[in-house]
């Protein structure tokens, strides 16, 4: 879309520098992946914040199109090359920002007329979107939000990719208080509109469930259908809506077929970030910081689960290898990155990444010195690895005077921080232990920092010992497994603290049928029934993540509100369940793990911690973001 129009929509008496044809709104600075010259830059409050604040730094990336409202002319002014801005830009001036986003994405969805399916409910927005996607992929050029964008933000943004090939869009809208549908609705306009389940989730600012009811309703005030399947399953509204679009049943059987051998890993990221804020308040404001997303953010999917970390307040990433630095770079992911395992082969990569490395020996030292002097850099931030007990990586406190040396014979890189891990800060058997490695690192630090003439900060504790030895805290902290809902402390009966599960991993029947008394199960044939029991199939195996030792009443998953033992041994891509009691139907849900299945269950029958089931889930287990 011209610009032109768009100040004709938005900001009419506006003047152009030019008429740059718009293809991309950005409403986050750190998220330029788009050409600078195709993007809108909308500088909205939020949280205090003015985006005018960001204009010089994506005007110093390209960008030359921007919305900034009027109240905020003196702060732009006030910024760095403004006369350069003012003069090189097209700004559109307007009153507010999310306003002038939401006229325009209205103005844009105007102009199609294609079926727009607009989805609303406490649980299950995300999921039946994603699944109506791809029920319809195969007959529909399709548009849909992306991940679970339903805010007063993120519906514009969906609905903004709409254009003349678009025969069929998807869009889900959430509200967190009265009077917010109003707006979502002037913007997605549903012909078809789908509610689903309506819970106690997020209804801090509703009187009653049916006042919740009644505002998510007004999302459909001009449909000309509302699908609501009274049992509230995903897969019965998606076959609902397919039904409503005109496809016979036998058609939808199949589809819903395929579908259902989907095994889906979903990831709450409203809740990692609760719980982010939970470790936060345990800190003092001024301490930072390091999310750890290392091994796929342990499983988890590190591109996405940055992103919500980026917003909930982290200062700094940390990730295994360069690769992964890599990766989040080419996604967007501006926040500072920790490579905590650096090869040797990948040093030249961690520097076209702007990563910083952990420096663990002389070896490593020297090597990264030469790397970035190739490159003509001079003070790059690097990671000072303490050996304070746990004699894996590090340098010890013999070390000091030689490393102080290296360091000050050059200026080529520069110590950020000088930090050391924890052996058991999750076990109060080794709280002494803790105590003197805490004691080590703070005698080497201590004796680096009287060396060096400038300061670096430090940090030891990990998630437990930010719960269990919160004033150790020192500069900063490193999260990890803390994020995604397992506290040390509750672990220790210490207390019951208000972490979120994050993680719930899903799949369906496959099939169900009677296995006879006498017969076995399975490879092997470990398993034989003293009686006739109703055998389930799912679609999860060994390549899946799903554990072998499961197998043979090893384990057990949930299938309609039950729990149902694994039989038999677990195959490369299935596994055996018996539903009997259950009247259990293929096509139902079986939860691997979640709310009533707990993930640190699992872990304790395999004698093993949650971290390893996490991170052994499979890449080709789908991941579907919750928010």
């Amino acid at each position: 879309m011209k610009i032109s129009k768009i100040r004709d929509v938005i900001a009419p008496c506006s003047e152009l520098h030019d008429d740059a044809d718009i293809k991309y709104l950005l409403t986050d600075s750190r998220r330029l992946q788009t050409p600078a010259g195709e993007t809108l830059f909308f500088a909205l409050h939020v949280a205090k914040r003015d985006g005018a604040q960001f204009v010089p730094v994506l005007f110093n990336r390209g960008l030359r199109a921007f919305v900034v409202e009027k109240a905020s002319r003196e702060l732009l002014a006030s910024q760095p090359q403004a006369e350069q801005i003012l003069s090189q830009s097209t700004i559109l001036w307007v009153d507010n920002a999310l306003d002038a986003l939401q006229q325009l994405a209205a103005y844009k969805r105007s102009l199609y007329h294609c079926p727009v399916i607009g989805i609303t409910g406490s649980n299950g927005k995300t999921v039946v979107k994603e699944w109506l996607a791809q029920l319809l992929a195969d007959d529909y050029r399709i548009v849909r939000s992306p991940l679970s964008y339903n805010s007063q933000i993120g519906v514009p943004l969906s609905v903004w990719q709409m254009n003349e090939t678009t025969q069929l869009a998807i869009f889900e809208a959430g509200i967190s208080k009265v009077g917010e549908m109003e707006k979502l609705e002037k913007i997605i306009r549903p012909t078809i509109g789908v509610l689903t389940y309506i819970g106690e989730e997020h209804g801090e600012n509703f009187s009653s469930l049916e006042q919740k009811r009644e505002e998510k309703l007004k999302l459909f005030a001009h449909a000309q259908t509302v699908i609501e399947e009274p049992t509230h399953q995903n897969l019965r509204t998606c076959a609902a809506v397919l039904r409503y679009l005109g496809y016979d049943e036998e058609t939808i059987q199949r589809k819903l077929l395929t579908q259902t051998h989907e095994t889906v890993l979903y990831v709450d990221l409203a809740a990692l970030a609760h719980n982010v804020a939970y470790f936060k308040s345990l800190l003092l404001p001024t301490t930072k910081l390091v999310c750890m997303v290392k091994a796929f953010a342990y499983g988890t999917g590190h591109v996405e689960v940055s992103r919500c970390l980026e917003h909930a307040g982290a200062d700094y990433l940390a990730v295994a290898v360069a690769d992964e630095a890599s990766q989040l770079r080419q996604a967007g992911i501006r926040l500072p990155i920790i490579v905590m395992d650096p090869e040797p082969t990948a040093l030249k990569d961690i520097i076209a990444n702007n990563a910083e490395p952990n420096i663990y020996s002389f070896e490593a030292l020297d090597n990264f010195i030469a790397a970035a002097a190739k490159e003509g850099l001079e003070n790059y931030p690097i990671h000072i690895k303490i050996d304070s007990g746990m004699h894996r990586l590090g340098f010890e406190l013999a070390d000091i005077e030689l490393l102080a040396q290296k360091l000050n014979g050059q200026k080529v890189v520069r110590v950020a921080s000088v930090f050391s891990h924890l052996a058991g800060a999750d076990e109060q058997q080794f709280d002494d232990f803790t105590l003197s490695q805490i004691q080590r690192f703070n005698t080497c630090a201590d004796r680096l920092q009287s060396k060096l003439e400038y300061h670096f900060i430090r940090h030891i504790l990990n998630s437990a010992g930010i719960e269990r030895f919160t004033q150790y805290q020192a500069d900063m902290c490193r999260l990890g497994i803390g994020m995604y809902g397992f506290s040390a402390a509750h672990h220790l009966g210490e207390a019951d603290y208000p972490l979120r599960p994050v993680c719930t991993l899903k799949t369906t029947l496959l099939s169900v049928k009677t296995v006879k008394a006498g017969e076995s199960i399975g490879y092997g044939r470990h398993t034989f029934l003293n009686e006739d029991r109703q055998i389930a199939v799912i679609p999860i195996g060994y390549a899946d993540g799903f554990d072998r030792r499961f197998g043979n009443y090893g384990g057990e998953v949930i299938v309609r509100g039950k729990r149902c033992p694994v039989v038999g041994n677990v195959c490369m891509d299935l596994a055996m369940i018996d539903v009997t009691g259950t009247d259990a139907r293929p096509g139902d849900e079986a939860t691997i793990f979640g709310d009533r299945l707990p993930l640190e269950e699992l872990a304790d029958k395999l004698s093993t911690i949650t971290y390893e089931i996490l991170t052994s889930i499979s890449r080709r287990v789908k991941r579907v973001y919750l928010s």
